[in-house]
């Protein structure tokens, strides 16, 4: 991938250096791979090997835009459409999800939202359906054909090899996140929920 972006990259700077420095890039992926974490392979999984993305934005350079900036605020993949049809002068229908990521740039970061929530259900096998919320620093991972739960603070375990669901200390964390993801379920009216 590297190498092929990289082509890219290359080819619009040696035809036309001002196309590249006018022009809005985004990178980004719809999942990434276990490749073993957690004993998994591929893809479907709550864990940052799979859910976790490269997200990144390369302002055209007449941008009045801060540059070298990591935003804390959770995005997702849902963001790009809104976040091209602002960077086209183009309104965003009321109906999208999503969110302009240029509000970010702006500074509009007052009502971003609080966590994404993600899901799968039957792939490999059934006990494996879940879904999660996060906000990047906490994950709260609910497999709804098991009922079992998890729970990882990402900031002190990126690679989520201690599972705190049912640690004393982390109760109150635990039913917080619970009561999202049901709140998200109740609003769009998931049976799970």
């Amino acid at each position: 991938i590297d190498h092929q972006i990289g082509r890219v990259l290359y080819e619009l700077r040696r035809h036309d250096p001002q196309t590249y420095a006018n022009t809005l890039i985004i990178f980004t992926s719809d999942h990434g791979d276990m490749m073993g974490d957690h004993h998994h392979w591929r893809k479907t999984y709550a864990y940052e090997g799979s859910a976790r993305i490269p997200f990144l934005i390369k302002y055209p350079n007449s941008w009045d835009f801060e540059r070298d900036v990591v935003y804390d605020q959770p995005v997702e993949l849902r963001d790009i459409m809104p976040t091209l049809l602002d960077a086209a002068g183009v309104d965003i229908p009321d109906s999208v999800d999503g969110r302009s990521l240029l509000d970010l740039a702006r500074g509009q970061s007052e009502d971003w939202r609080d966590c994404v929530q993600g899901e799968h259900t039957t792939c490999y096998d059934k006990e494996h359906g879940m879904q999660y919320v996060t906000d990047g620093h906490e994950k709260y991972i609910w497999f709804h054909h098991t009922g079992e739960e998890q729970f990882f603070n990402l900031d002190e375990d990126p690679l989520e090899c201690q599972e705190l669901s049912k640690h004393p200390d982390y109760q109150e964390r635990v039913a917080l996140w619970r009561s999202r993801l049901a709140h998200i379920n109740e609003q769009r009216g998931d049976p799970r929920g």
